[in-house]
């Protein structure tokens, strides 16, 4: 039986369930997001708005090979406003805080816990756009503007929130990534450093020494540092 630390860190997936999106696509998600999730996608598709889940789960191996290989600079990088980004002219220091607008460090991401999801546009999709997941796309005039307005109006009648819905410094707006508020809040407030600080310290991340030293900086500008409002 894998340990609640496991979970959190994502190396583990006994907390997961699977569940369909609109394109009859699996993916899984926290057992205590599944149902929640189903209704929220019923009710979208009968207000005409069909959803696809583009990410939802992602283990500590996914994202810590998505981590290397921005830092290696074999992945595009890119700047708040969308503009790419040469990781290999960077310090070290430069590296991190650009990686870490719209990429988490492996242990440290709310991917890993089945919670959050990063949704679109089902018909935009199937219509041949390709998704890019730029707060642009969510604009009054974007693929996924309809979708925007639905998400303000019913978002939190299923107990789901943005947490990256405006830039506070930290990770860039997200307006994509949504999160079921109840088993989140619970996970974060379980979370623990020290665990994240040793699994690290045993993996084959890129400049390991330097990211250890950024852990508590991590976690108070980019992990912790939420919109916690209702939408």
């Amino acid at each position: 039986m894998a340990h609640i630390w496991q979970e959190i860190l994502g190396t583990a997936e006994t907390h997961l369930t699977s569940i369909e999106d609109s394109c009859q696509k699996t993916f899984l998600v926290h057992k205590q997001v599944a149902s929640p999730l189903k209704a929220l996608l019923n009710q979208a598709e009968s207000d005409g708005i069909s959803i696809a889940i583009v990410s939802c789960f992602r283990s500590f191996d996914q994202q810590l090979n998505i981590w290397n290989q921005k830092w290696l600079g074999h992945r595009p990088v890119f700047s708040r406003h969308g503009r790419p980004l040469n990781v290999n002219a960077m310090s070290d220091v430069e590296k991190y805080k650009a990686i870490c607008l719209w990429s988490a460090l492996p242990s440290m991401s709310r991917h890993h816990w089945g919670t959050d999801l990063d949704i679109f546009d089902a018909r935009a999709i199937e219509n041949g756009h390709q998704v890019e997941l730029t707060p642009q796309e969510f604009s009054g005039s974007g693929p996924c503007g309809e979708l925007e307005e639905w998400l303000q109006l019913n978002l939190a009648k299923f107990k789901f929130f943005r947490p990256y819905s405006e830039f506070r410094g930290g990770v860039s707006c997200e307006p994509w990534h949504i999160s079921y508020r109840p088993a989140a809040a619970q996970i974060l407030q379980d979370f623990q450093l020290s665990d994240s600080h040793q699994l690290l310290e045993k993996s084959d991340i890129q400049a390991k020494h330097f990211i250890l030293n950024q852990l508590s900086h991590y976690y108070d500008t980019y992990f912790s540092n939420i919109c916690e409002e209702v939408e």
